[in-house]
């Protein structure tokens, strides 16, 4: 088992290098220079205005407790390990002891920046640096008794208490008395149900209970999310996303009416509507960057960061125009050729300028009129100019490409 997961590890880092050189470029890193100067700064200003008041703590609390759920079960499995792999049942505790490990790094990477950005949170309330030790301690001790739980739940066998959720309602209020009352408070909790939990694994962890399918399946779904990521930037070879009508949002899909003159308007209104890497895609950036706004307060700021999101929108949404290019019945309409690229534009210029007035509007949430304009103006000029000059061209690209 140590030899198959030293096997897998290098080839799971392996890929996982090729991807990140591709994401982490200069242009990207840049991006996330900004965007941490802003929300440090924005977050200096914030604290500055705090008081200690009576809602801090639970506020602290909630936020740390979810920052818990960052982090799951790296078992790095693969599909066929439920059939060649299932004589050596017995032994799989073990390779899932070596992937739980495996699986603690970042989480408790994450968690020391957070604990270390909270502590003049803390301080707010009085509490001093060995209060902020006690409570990362605490924190990782959560996390550590969160990922043995991510095992159990693999095992038909574990006791029905044994959930997340239960995890995260003990975590919430261990760590609500702690900020309360005193950190020692949640660093005690969160040791005893650590050390409690691995006092009890021999008994639990049954090799007969081992849910091979329910394995590999969690495994597949995180990893999927993984290349969803890298899929924002490369190509990731065999990455489908999935189709999903969602009916809510069938009101937003019949504004376009069912008429020859617009077909591909119509087609492709439903397709950013039911392809998830679209939708949410376009969802998770808008509102990742309404959230930046919030903190910010100079014009420029909000200007530059409002126009970058606005591009990155609509950069990202560029391989929506080819998702019919392999269905050969949509080469049969009879409909002028001048149809699907007029619509294809239409329809970019309608999201990113609803996009830059969310985001705006996350600029205005701080009550900072002038950065509302600002990013208003921004997001609006990006969407225009990639709707009027940038996208024809890159679409006349498509063309000769497919040609």
């Amino acid at each position: 088992m140590k030899k198959l997961w030293q096997t897998r590890l290098k080839q799971h880092s392996q890929a996982q290098f090729k991807y990140l050189k591709l994401v982490f470029n200069d242009h990207f890193v840049l991006v996330l220079i900004i965007l941490l100067g802003a929300l440090l700064y924005g977050y200096s200003q914030v604290v500055k205005t705090m008081t200690a008041a009576w809602w801090l703590p639970g506020a602290l609390a909630i936020v740390f407790t979810a920052l818990l759920g960052i982090g799951r079960l790296a078992s790095l499995v693969q599909k066929t390990d439920a059939t060649f792999l299932l004589p050596k049942t017995t032994e799989f505790p073990k390779y899932l002891t070596k992937a739980r490990r495996y699986s603690l790094g970042l989480p408790l990477v994450v968690l020391t920046f957070a604990t270390i950005a909270g502590i003049p949170m803390l301080k707010v309330l009085n509490l001093q640096v060995f209060d902020a030790i006690a409570l990362g301690v605490s924190l990782w001790a959560f996390k550590d008794a969160d990922l043995w739980l991510q095992v159990l739940s693999f095992y038909q066998g574990a006791p029905k208490w044994a959930k997340r959720r239960y995890l995260f309602g003990i975590a919430l209020i261990a760590l609500g008395f702690g900020f309360y009352i005193h950190p020692a408070i949640s660093l005690v909790v969160g040791l005893v149900m650590a050390l409690g939990l691995r006092w009890q694994l021999g008994v639990w962890l049954d090799p007969a209970h081992l849910d091979w399918l329910a394995l590999v399946q969690a495994e597949a779904k995180r990893m999927g999310q993984i290349y969803r990521f890298y899929n924002l930037f490369t190509d990731v070879p065999g990455l489908q996303g999935t189709v999903k009508r969602r009916k809510y949002l069938d009101g937003i899909a019949h504004t376009v009416f069912k008429k020859q003159k617009n077909t591909w308007a119509w087609l492709l209104i439903r397709s950013f509507l039911r392809r998830t890497e679209f939708l949410g895609l376009y969802l998770r950036l808008v509102v990742i960057g309404a959230l930046c706004l919030v903190f910010v307060q100079q014009w420029w700021l909000a200007l530059a960061l409002s126009a970058l999101f606005v591009y990155l929108i609509g950069f990202q949404l560029l391989p929506m125009y080819q998702v019919h290019d392999d269905i050969v019945f949509s080469y049969l309409y009879p409909l002028p050729d001048t149809q699907k690229p007029n619509a294809f534009k239409a329809l970019i210029g309608k999201l990113l300028g609803l996009a830059a007035i969310v985001l705006a509007l996350g600029a205005l949430a701080s009550g900072h009129w002038i950065a509302a304009i600002a990013a208003l103006v921004g997001g609006l000029v990006v969407a225009i100019g990639l709707a009027v000059w940038y996208l024809p061209i890159r679409l006349q690209q498509f063309a000769k490409a497919r040609s």
